[in-house]
């Protein structure tokens, strides 16, 4: 593993963990997570918040059942709780700045179909419906009548959200992409 990247994105004690890790990829990748999440909800909450990860300190706690509650220090003043699901062909993590969200959130990894050159094809629309299907699903809403919805602000793109109609809903919907896998969490 080339050791750069660590170093720009971790603290001196989490590049020693992953150094001594029996599996020093998945634990990176375990620290990155954690912090990539963490920037997500500090920009839903902050637009202008920087991305400072060498300066935001990740506490991982035991594996319990099917995944890692972890801690992530931004400040003094902020800590991001995050829940991290591991594979051994994927990592995703959920977030919150409160805690007990953490058992409310709904969230799923899905393997995206492969098109005829093995790469994930319509990997965001796949996604989408899947998510749709599934808010559907959990507030007995039919799906046909959903759309989910990810406008731009100049270059940047906006957080999605979720519209029955004309009326957007109150849920708070997160996509991930990545290779051949997706994912979506949801807070009801």
């Amino acid at each position: 593993m080339d050791s750069r990247f660590p170093k720009k994105v971790l603290t001196v004690s989490e590049v020693e963990f992953v150094q001594n890790a029996q599996n020093p990829a998945r634990a990176l990748w375990a620290f990155w997570a954690c912090k990539e999440t963490a920037y997500k909800i500090i920009k839903k909450i902050r637009p202008d918040a920087s991305f400072l990860p060498r300066q935001w300190v990740v506490c991982l706690s035991p594996p319990a059942r099917h995944f890692i509650d972890a801690i992530v220090l931004v400040s003094e003043n902020q800590t991001i709780y995050s829940r991290l699901f591991l594979d051994d062909d994927y990592v995703h993590c959920v977030g919150s700045e409160v805690v007990t969200t953490l058992d409310k959130v709904i969230c799923e990894v899905i393997k995206l179909p492969a098109g005829n050159n093995g790469e994930a094809e319509n990997g965001h629309s796949f996604l989408r419906e899947c998510a749709s299907q599934k808010i559907a699903q959990h507030f007995h809403l039919n799906s046909a009548d959903l759309k989910i919805e990810r406008k731009q602000a100049g270059e940047k793109l906006l957080p999605p959200h979720v519209l029955k109609g004309d009326s957007r809903l109150a849920i708070d919907l997160s996509l991930s992409h990545d290779g051949c896998y997706g994912a979506y969490a949801f807070l009801p």
